[in-house]
């Protein structure tokens, strides 16, 4: 469909295909360069562009980039689009693109891609900050005795410390969104296994707890260290002194990340 619309100038392979890094469980990702003039008509008229291409059963813009959209087919293929304009290619931030056409040669204007950034600092500070913020929030859980929302407050801290380590871990080489594991050591993949998955009785939240924010303090303190990361101390001592004093609760030997 998008070869015999000559308003589209080219079409890319992109994402996880674009990256060498595709596998049986990816979406196609494609990424269009559409005439400048023409990218307000292209973008009112998607729904009729997809249509052409394939019936959907989810079919939604993506509302930062207008002519974009993701879809999924009746029989379970995820296809997503990308639209931009042509003149916009030699400033895009889309730098990994493997051709299908280019009728212009606007592969050769794409920026080669950045090097990638080591650790994010900013990021890793805030992660800690919030972990310690979420401790003021314990009493929600226990004085209600709301054992499903302390669920999700373990969950909550296992998923600071994924986005710890992929934040120090960095630079990572290319990979998709979703190769989740992939941005991991072996051993911070293990600790992450090993952590106890909680269910909604106060026994069981109370223990995953404990271990997921031993494990939290373990490993985010050295990483912290090593990244020039200034560690939150009044933070942590009010968060302990306020946990201990409402809660009875003292922090427990940490579990190691390897």
């Amino acid at each position: 469909m998008f070869g015999a619309d000559h308003r589209v100038r080219a079409l890319w392979l992109s994402g996880s295909l674009a990256r060498g890094v595709a596998d049986a469980a990816s979406d196609l990702d494609l990424l269009i360069a559409v005439r400048d003039e023409d990218c307000q008509a292209f973008a009112a008229s998607w729904p009729d562009a997809l249509a052409a291409i394939t019936p959907t059963v989810v079919a939604q813009p993506v509302p930062s980039l207008p002519g974009s959209f993701y879809s999924v087919t009746p029989t379970g293929e995820r296809l997503d689009v990308v639209m931009e304009a042509a003149g916009a290619v030699p400033t895009s931030q889309f730098r990994y693109r493997l051709p299908v056409f280019d009728r212009d040669g606007l592969t050769a204007l794409v920026p080669a891609p950045a090097p990638e950034p080591g650790p994010d600092r900013d990021r890793i500070a805030r992660l800690v900050e919030e972990f310690f913020r979420q401790q003021f929030n314990l009493p929600a859980v226990i004085v209600r005795e709301d054992w499903l929302l302390g669920v999700i407050a373990v969950e909550q801290i296992h998923m600071l410390l994924y986005q710890l380590f992929v934040a120090a871990n960095a630079p990572l080489p290319p990979t998709g969104v979703k190769q989740w594991s992939a941005k991991l050591t072996p051993g911070q993949r293990r600790l992450l296994e090993q952590l106890p998955v909680p269910q909604p009785t106060e026994a069981s939240v109370l223990a995953a707890r404990a271990a997921a924010a031993a494990a939290f303090v373990r490993s985010a303190r050295p990483r912290a260290e090593r990244c020039g990361v200034a560690w939150p101390a009044d933070l942590e001592r009010a968060a302990s002194a306020f946990l201990a004093r409402e809660l009875g609760i003292v922090p427990t030997e940490p579990l190691s990340d390897g």
